[in-house]
């Protein structure tokens, strides 16, 4: 079994546990988490009351189906400061989602909850992708141009392994000439990856196909991506035909393109293995809830909505009801880690507010109607 500063020292060995030592650890590391939210977080702790949950007595993994979930769509609401756990003088960056149904979600974090996702997603990135050195082209803009935007910085971490890496998104423009521009000039220098939203990708590769150019990268090249297709569903290919057309106009080996899922919410990120699923991080746990009472966990192998529950965060409770909707499979994966592994199947209804048991209007009343007693129990 495994603490979760073991975890992020060596995420290698995390990801290969036996399935038992597996169950324990993330156990372990999710029911600290649920009892130090609920220790500090009145907001949480309303919660856990509603529900009759007590964190501290949780002790298997099919008790952490028990812990309450925030719905993501409360990080979209202008008092979403009432889930902090820290104090707003404590959030050291807030990172916004790109707002696809109209309205933004914004999660803050504290320097401990940065440093721990940061730790693990480049150990995470270390163990998938084994990258050290060459060139990335970035299909992305930079950090200071929309430094906000969550995807981003989930990418940009990546930059730190290469010798040599551009962006190519500038005032909202993509340019797929620069982008073999600079495929070029690094040829014969360094191995060259690629690394972007899918959507931005699958233009260069219309570009490349229009323009009747051929371009081979090199036998380690990766092409990376994370987002999905976004407002770009009119262009969206299946998985494996989109890897079939990397490998037809780049020459990047299939098993080297590889898929990310996470969100902005969660510091939760699963990244594919070279079979091309997707690995949940073994801090989290993925718990597949009926849409239609989300309160109860499917039996393995039901599709219904996903729910994450992350031990890294000490903002905010990790412990969120997503709109999406897939499925997860446990057990030990071709690749030989271990763990779960999570299959994204789309997007839900975005319905899951009316699941948290104390809305947030009904808590902060309760709180103004406690401060209100308070004089006349001074003045007694």
């Amino acid at each position: 079994m495994l603490s979760l500063a073991q975890m992020l020292g060596n995420v290698s060995q995390a990801h290969v546990q036996s399935p038992d030592d597996w169950a324990l650890s993330v156990t372990d590391v999710l029911r600290d988490a649920a009892i130090y939210h609920q220790a500090r977080n009145g907001f949480y702790r309303a919660q856990c009351d509603a529900l009759g949950v007590d964190p501290a007595a949780i002790n298997d993994i099919n008790d952490l189906q028990d812990l309450p979930l925030l719905p993501v769509g409360m990080f979209k609401r202008p008092d979403a400061q009432v889930l902090l756990t820290c104090s707003l003088a404590d959030v050291e960056t807030e990172t916004q989602s790109s707002g696809t149904h109209g309205v933004q979600s914004v999660a803050r974090r504290n320097s401990e909850t940065m440093t721990r996702a940061l730790v693990g997603l480049i150990g995470t990135y270390r163990e998938f992708f084994n990258l050290s050195g060459g060139a990335g082209l970035f299909l992305n803009p930079t950090d200071a141009e929309a430094s906000e935007m969550g995807l981003l910085k989930d990418f940009n971490i990546l930059n730190s392994v290469f010798d040599h890496h551009a962006y190519l998104v500038a005032d909202q423009a993509f340019d797929a000439r620069a982008a073999l521009e600079h495929l070029s000039r690094w040829k014969g220098h360094m191995t060259r990856h690629i690394i972007g939203p899918p959507f931005l990708i699958g233009r260069l590769l219309r570009f490349l196909e229009q323009e009747r150019i051929t371009m081979r990268l090199d036998p380690y090249s990766m092409i990376i991506t994370l987002g999905g297709w976004k407002r770009h569903t009119a262009d969206a290919i299946p998985a494996e035909d989109f890897r079939q057309r990397c490998h037809d106009l780049l020459a990047v080996r299939p098993g080297n393109v590889r898929d990310m899922y996470g969100m902005i919410e969660s510091n939760m990120l699963a990244v594919e293995c070279h079979l091309h699923r997707k690995h949940v991080p073994p801090w989290c746990y993925i718990s597949i809830r009926d849409p239609g009472q989300v309160g109860k966990e499917l039996a393995p192998g039901g599709s219904g909505t996903i729910a994450i529950l992350d031990a890294l965060n000490t903002s905010y409770p990790g412990f969120l009801l997503t709109d999406d909707v897939g499925d997860v499979e446990t057990g030990t994966c071709g690749c030989g880690r271990t763990g779960q592994v999570i299959n994204f199947r789309g997007r839900g209804q975005g319905g899951g507010l009316g699941n948290c048991p104390v809305s947030i209007e009904r808590y902060l009343d309760s709180r103004t109607a406690a401060n209100d007693e308070a004089p006349a129990l001074v003045k007694a």
